[in-house]
């Protein structure tokens, strides 16, 4: 609870493939975060329609993006939210394209906190990744991901990695969904006020 409202955790699922292994991450640290209580929203990025930033910097005069589209219930979203969730696979060592398109548009909140000064709330966030080789390189994302969540006003605070996903996925390994649910709740315990 941060001043007697529940707290709000976004998740945002960057797989473009139905009941993967990244759904299965987000879907067990959302769990986790409304077993501490918290309110979620979940927005499935590959199925709404998100128009690439087209760097016209018009957002810089107000924080809003000059293009009308699903982004628009996003930011309002990403905004409202006290923590956020990134769950999205891995390809050519980066992140998917539909999570990198959101990430992008987020210039818009990112012209709010660095070029206007519109202050935000404290929040959190983590990022999950999953990825098929197990050897995957992680290091890409985790950087973009990081500064994506700096950058739109909230402190990363946990990260989680699945190598391996295409030959035992995140549903089969109940090890991993234990530890995206703690995650989870991890977000949630970080907002709540200290004795």
């Amino acid at each position: 609870m941060l001043g007697g409202l529940r707290v709000l955790v976004v998740g945002l699922n960057g797989s473009p493939r139905r009941q993967g292994s990244s759904d299965a991450l987000l879907r067990a640290a959302l769990r986790g975060a409304e077993e501490e209580g918290a309110r979620t929203a979940r927005f499935d990025l590959a199925f709404m329609g998100i128009a690439p930033c087209r760097a016209c910097e018009g957002c810089f005069e107000k924080g809003e993006c000059v293009q009308d589209d699903d982004m628009s219930e996003l930011y309002e979203a990403l905004e409202a939210a006290d923590a956020v969730l990134v769950a999205s696979p891995i390809y050519f060592s980066g992140m998917s394209a539909q999570t990198k398109v959101a990430v992008d548009r987020c210039q818009a909140l990112w012209a709010r906190r660095q070029v206007l000064g519109m202050p935000r709330r404290p929040g959190v966030g983590a990022i999950m990744l999953s990825a098929a080789r197990q050897d995957a390189r992680f290091d890409n994302a985790l950087s973009e991901l990081r500064a994506f969540l700096i950058g739109i006003g909230l402190r990363p605070m946990g990260e989680l990695t699945l190598g391996g996903s295409d030959q035992v996925g995140a549903s089969e390994r109940p090890e991993v969904l234990a530890e995206a649910r703690e995650l989870g709740r991890r977000l949630v315990l970080a907002l709540s006020p200290g004795p």
